[in-house]
């Protein structure tokens, strides 16, 4: 399945989305303090913020699964992960710029998602883990906080 790929190009559309919802957070609260009719009163004002604090948690659980694997790389390979999949630089202009084949690009690439990959296992974020805690996400669909930029 490649978790650990869906994970490093996902990691920082979820730390967004959890800034997003945080948001949304506070919207809701400050509206329940303003309002005593609100969505089914008072227990609807509590599901309303748990449901969204749960799905903070969940997307900064992700990105805190990311970021503490990378830290357990050497400094060069992490740089390599974060430059492709968070700053989306191609390997081209990666060859490029640091004037070396695009196949050593690709090969120091897949060496680092080996790495990651063992790093994520071994703090226990396991395809099972994953699987368990992400597969009601639809990755490939846009996360809410590129739905708000559209409005």
């Amino acid at each position: 399945m490649n978790y650990e790929l869906l994970m490093l190009k996902n990691a920082v559309r979820m730390k967004k989305t959890a800034n997003i919802l945080s948001k949304q957070l506070t919207l809701v609260a400050m509206k329940s303090y303003d309002t005593f009719n609100w969505r089914n009163g008072t227990m609807g004002q509590v599901e309303a913020i748990s449901n969204i604090s749960a799905q903070i948690d969940e997307c900064l659980a992700f990105y805190n699964a990311v970021e503490k694997a990378l830290l357990m790389l050497p400094k060069g390979y992490s740089a390599l992960l974060a430059t492709v999949y968070f700053k989306n630089t191609s390997k081209e202009e990666l060859a490029k710029k640091y004037h070396i084949s695009r196949s050593t690009v690709y090969r120091k690439l897949f060496r680092a998602r080996e790495m990651f990959l063992r790093a994520l296992i071994s703090l226990g974020f396991t395809e099972e883990w994953f699987t368990t805690n992400y597969e009601h996400y639809d990755f490939i669909v846009r996360l809410p906080y590129h739905q708000s930029k559209r409005k």
